[in-house]
């Protein structure tokens, strides 16, 4: 293994490449102590040294920060790691740990994320986002289970819950415009449909909550 480039992240920092691709960062005063310089040879033994004996702790250490400010997905964590240009095999080890003694489970994630959000946004809106964390379908459609089996515990309305949550965010954006339901402008109502879709709620549900608004003359 060749050390092919050492380049300055910050003033205390560089990223050290080995064999033209990113192998990891260090600071200045590592890179003195292991004494790596551009074309010269690094040894396996440095190599491992580095990894395990420096990478791996820090990297530990900033997965805990991490998580202290915020709860993250696997995949979000990843990404972030990689953006401090961590190895993957540091990455991989250091979040299967966390993942083991349950600091990272995209279980719980899913399902608090779906609850936190689920009264402000659609439902396709939300698995779209947890999508882009890196959730897969099956888990995003257990955790719509597991939010629509609390629910019926917690009301009487049973089935009807998690729907009704959904048309109260309909309902505030006709209130939140203003719409008179005795004049029913038109021009309006499409803005109002056409930007409760981009929010990625379906047409059926908007006309719904729309027809029952009307009848009660809500607004």
């Amino acid at each position: 293994m060749i050390i092919t480039d050492i380049k300055k992240i910050d003033s205390k920092k560089c990223l050290v490449c080995i064999n033209y691709e990113p192998a990891f960062a260090l600071y200045n005063a590592e890179i003195r102590r292991y004494k790596l310089n551009m074309n010269e040879i690094i040894s396996k033994e440095v190599y491992e040294d580095i990894l395990w004996e420096v990478l791996f702790k820090r990297c530990r250490e900033r997965v805990g920060y991490i998580l202290g400010k915020s709860d993250k997905s696997v995949y979000e964590l990843k990404v972030k790691l990689k953006q401090g240009y961590y190895p993957n095999e540091i990455i991989d080890t250091v979040v299967e740990e966390y993942i083991r003694y349950d600091y990272i489970n995209d279980d719980r994630y899913s399902y608090n994320y779906l609850k936190n959000n689920i009264r402000s946004k659609s439902i396709n809106r939300i698995k779209n986002e947890l999508l882009m964390k890196g959730i897969s379908k099956d888990r995003i459609i257990n955790a719509i289970d597991e939010i629509r089996k609390d629910n019926v515990k917690e009301s009487e309305e049973n089935n009807n819950v998690f729907e009704n949550v959904q048309s109260q965010i309909i309902e505030k954006e006709f209130i939140k415009r203003k719409y008179d339901f005795n004049t029913d402008d038109r021009g309006l109502l499409n803005k109002i449909i056409s930007s409760l879709i981009r929010k990625g709620f379906e047409y059926d549900d908007i006309v719904k909550v729309y027809n029952s608004m009307k009848n009660k003359k809500i607004c």
